[in-house]
């Protein structure tokens, strides 16, 4: 260690001590020259032995410390240290002036201590540029954002938040964020959440909303928070996000209006097809009762529009011959645990006398806790019906008139075939009568005669069989027939005819019944002609109901068996063996040639047509065709 206090012990002691020190020291005296230093001063700031002596300005790391003299001047006069920063280089310290004394003497010199601060300016610069950065991060965020202190004041936000809101930085600095806003976030709820988030709580639920904006008018925001944790600090801060979510609620908002704007012209189509295709539609919550109506539906039947709807107030205007079939349906449907659907016609009785014909589709659903509910439509078919009735008495009409005039064909077929044999027959008798009246008689001539005779017989009923064979016979088709379709159409053209007639119809048709090869039309003839007998067999039962049972099934051998029972007056049991010959019939003025004609048919599709009486009334009449696998 050099110094300049020549011949003073305790000063060479000073420098000694100074030298142990790894701060960098050096003394000036009064008239600013160095007058000694430490050994980390040297080692340092690049000092020598030949700097001790020269003023401060004359020492070159001395010298670029600005004001240097001037403020040891200022320490010198007020006995007051001061400090001051210095970079050398790629270093930086900072250097404290202090005034220098020994004992009660003055001040007489100054002490520089440079403490090197390079790393700990490093990292407070790093520290500066990732705040720096994060500021413009964050600046660069549409929405705005705010960090809030543990008491929910605001700490800082980003640009956003301040051009959103209209303030600055120093109007908002330490302002509670409730004061924000002319009060838009000034409610208990928002401040609970933030207390509670803060304590470790719940998450925070978004909260939504409205605030009035400077020149943009009327904003929702949604607002949502996070907490942050500083490590090294237990005290946490808020995150509140504000998003601007007006342009969506606007959207959605035009969106509902054009949905609603949507539904109400689906209402409006709906409702006008309703009235086009005279089509109602209801709902029935069963359990409940609970019965809903179209206003189409309440048109057909009549009602008052918003009446409410009850069984009772349907009753009313139901047939009172349909009425007993729609409860028949309710129960069967019931037993099937209400999972499929069916459908029913029916009849309304209105006040002034008139008759609806209603066609019923309906469909069985459960709702979330399991109840039954139907869901229906009911059409009004009284003028298809009316045109499918006046259409059955034309096409009636019309078949009584091809019947007239094939049976008049038929017999001018017989009679201009038969008039000859006839004739034969006639001439070839009275000659055998002549020549048995001869005188001797002639035998031989007369037998020969009565050969001729028996010939011209046999020919007309040869001619006969002819005819009824072409008036009967024609080839059997080769399509598959789906018996329960075919019976399901048949019961539809006949359900009118059937009603005039009372007659209740039951359906019990099995499923998955595989198809028969034949005839479509010439089997749907064959089970006509079984309902229609059934119907004319009931046509003067008055004590007991008119019902008829029509039932399908898969019969032993993979046969598709068909039955139609009736409750009407049966036939005795000795006459079943008669029942098929043609031009027998128990019916008043019957023919006698449905029958036989219809087990004709059933023969030539391979199977059998048979009756029989039931235990009780009327009578079982059926019949098996053998299915596709089997023709």
């Amino acid at each position: 260690m050099t110094t300049g206090f020549q011949g003073i012990p305790a000063a060479i002691d000073l420098i000694h001590i100074l030298d142990t020190v790894e701060v960098p020291i050096v003394v000036v005296r009064r008239d600013f020259a160095i007058a000694c230093f430490n050994k980390a001063a040297a080692d340092g700031l690049g000092l020598s032995a030949a700097d001790v002596g020269r003023t401060c300005r004359d020492v070159s790391v001395l010298a670029r410390l600005p004001r240097l003299e001037q403020q040891c001047r200022q320490v010198i006069a007020d006995g007051v240290e001061c400090r001051a920063d210095f970079r050398d280089g790629d270093r930086w310290f900072v250097v404290r002036i202090s005034p220098c004394t020994m004992g009660d003497r003055p001040i007489s010199g100054t002490v520089l201590t440079f403490t090197n601060v390079t790393a700990f300016r490093a990292s407070t610069d790093q520290a500066i540029y990732e705040r720096e950065f994060t500021k413009a991060i964050l600046n660069t965020v549409a929405d705005p954002l705010v960090v809030l202190t543990p008491d929910l004041r605001i700490q800082s936000g980003n640009r956003a938040f301040y051009t959103t809101f209209g303030v600055s930085r120093d109007e908002t600095q330490g302002v509670p964020l409730d004061e924000v806003g002319n009060g838009a976030f000034a409610f208990r709820t928002l401040r609970a959440q933030f207390e509670e988030m803060l304590a470790g709580g719940h998450a925070f639920q978004p909260v939504e909303v409205e605030h009035v904006f400077p020149g943009t008018g009327q904003r929702t925001l949604i607002l949502d928070a996070h907490p942050l944790s500083v490590p090294g600090h237990s005290k946490r801060r808020v995150l509140v996000t504000f998003q601007d979510i007006t342009a969506r609620k606007q959207a959605e908002a035009a969106k509902d209006l054009r949905s609603e704007e949507e539904l109400r012209r689906s209402e409006a189509f709906l409702a006008g097809g309703q009235r086009l295709s005279s089509t109602g539609s209801f709902s029935w919550k069963v359990a409940t009762d609970e019965i809903t109506w179209s206003e189409q539906l309440y048109r057909i039947y009549g009602f008052e529009i918003g009446v409410p709807v009850t069984l009772e107030l349907i009753r009313t205007r139901v047939h009172p011959e349909d009425v007993s079939l729609l409860e028949k349906m309710k129960m069967v449907d019931q037993t099937r645990g209400g999972g499929e659907a069916f459908e029913w016609q029916y009849r309304l009785l209105m006040p002034d006398h008139s008759i609806k014909y209603l066609h019923a589709i309906a469909h069985a659903i459960r709702d979330r806790d399991g109840q039954l509910e139907y869901i229906a439509a009911v059409q009004d078919v009284t003028a298809r019906r009316m045109s499918e009735e006046a259409l059955a008495r034309a096409r009636s009409e019309l078949a009584h008139v091809a019947r007239v005039t094939t049976l008049g064909a038929l017999t001018a077929s017989i009679a201009h075939e038969v008039n000859q044999p006839l004739s034969g027959i006639i001439t070839n008798a009275s000659t055998c009568l002549r020549m048995l009246d001869a005188d001797p008689p002639n035998v031989d001539g007369a037998r020969e005669t009565a050969k001729r005779t028996i010939r011209d017989g046999r020919r007309a009923s040869e001619i006969v069989t002819r005819l009824r064979g072409l008036f009967t016979k024609r080839e059997v088709g080769t399509e598959p027939v789906h018996m329960n379709e075919a019976i399901r159409e048949v019961l539809a053209l006949s359900l009118s005819e059937l009603q005039r007639g009372r007659v209740v119809v039951s359906a019990e048709l099995a499923d998955n019944l595989p198809p028969v090869r034949g005839d479509r039309v010439q089997l749907q003839q064959v089970f006509l002609n079984l309902i229609m007998n059934a119907a004319d067999a009931m046509s003067g039962i008055d004590d007991r109901p008119r019902e008829l049972t029509v039932r399908s099934e898969l019969a032993e051998g993979a046969d598709v068996r068909v039955a139609v029972q009736d409750t009407g007056v049966g036939f005795e049991p000795q006459a079943v063996d008669r029942l098929f010959e043609a031009f027998y019939s128990t019916k008043r003025g019957g023919m006698g040639i449905g029958l036989s004609v219809s087990r004709s048919i059933i023969e030539r599709h391979h199977g059998r047509l048979w009756a029989k009486p039931n235990q009780g009334h009327g009578a079982t009449f059926a019949f098996s065709i053998p299915t596709d696998t089997k023709v």
